[in-house]
């Protein structure tokens, strides 16, 4: 199985909603998914769908979603807002008010979880959503689960970005509930605007880069006393992840989008050399 992770796509930053960056940006990666030899099963989404959260960007991010072609599973980040949302893609991913759920994707289980405070920037997480997400992750048993969420629960290093203290109390309580199940093969996050790769509770946490601009690669701290002239948002090209699920475990890739320098392509001169020296079967 594979599956393809968007996050941070940020659609309506401006009042001209559709003629943004962002709105092209999330396109180059639907245009880069598709087109790929090896379609991706299911995507999905976590979390900073839109900009501000307004009726209108989900309506078109709806839209956009919708060409996708492939089956999206989206989830909430610190600058959505529930209420909107539900609007337009209505209620039933909503538990106890909380944009959480579960999918069956044949061979995993996607789990959803909801870390956001529409009156923070950072991560949240409650016991409302701590019980429910113990009592879904024991109901599912043995099946492999992949665990999607938006804010990563650990220090990135990018502290003006994620948690600044790895005894955040969301974190806490968020590591006691994954630690207790050994059936969580993966946690997929957002947030950060850059790849990250972690472990946390006992398995592994994977941040995706963002479609929209990324945060610039710098892991020195930031004062508020200091402005020191770094770059903090740069335009990398958009990004996404792939994870493939090989039957025991998930296998992590990065990605972008744009248009790029072709220096190798598979001809039928390279037959022989795929064969021999790489061992790709007949």
């Amino acid at each position: 199985m594979l599956i393809a992770q968007i996050t941070d796509l940020h659609i309506g930053t401006g009042d001209d909603i559709g003629a943004e960056d962002n709105y092209h940006r999330l396109l180059a990666v639907f245009a880069r998914l598709k087109a790929l030899k090896r379609q991706p099963d299911y995507i999905v989404a976590t979390g900073d769908l839109t900009e501000t959260g307004s009726v209108s960007a989900y309506k078109l991010l709806k839209k956009m979603l919708d060409r996708a072609e492939i089956e999206i599973f989206p989830c909430m980040g610190n600058h959505d807002l529930s209420a909107n949302f539900k609007k337009v893609f209505g209620r039933m991913a909503f538990h106890d008010g909380f944009c959480q759920y579960t999918r069956d994707l044949g061979p995993v289980q996607l789990v959803v979880t909801d870390t956001h405070d529409e009156t923070i920037h950072g991560g949240d997480f409650c016991e409302v959503r701590a019980r429910w997400l113990d009592e879904t992750l024991s109901d599912i048993g043995d099946k492999p689960v992949l665990l999607a969420l938006h804010h990563p629960p650990f220090v990135t290093g990018i502290d003006w970005m994620g948690a600044r203290e790895s005894d955040e109390p969301w974190v806490q309580m968020l590591d006691s509930v994954v630690r207790r199940h050994r059936n969580v093969k993966r946690i997929i996050s957002g947030h950060i605007h850059r790849p990250i790769v972690r472990q946390f509770a006992g398995t592994d946490c994977f941040v995706s880069s963002a479609t929209a601009a990324e945060v610039h690669l710098e892991l020195a701290p930031l004062s508020s006393s200091e402005a020191d002239g770094r770059p903090l948002i740069v335009d990398e090209p958009a990004g996404f992840a792939l994870h493939l699920w090989d039957g025991q475990q998930f296998v992590s890739h990065h990605g972008v989008a744009g248009d790029f320098d072709v220096i190798l392509e598979y001809h039928e001169r390279f037959r022989d050399v795929m064969r021999d020296v790489f061992h790709v079967p007949e």
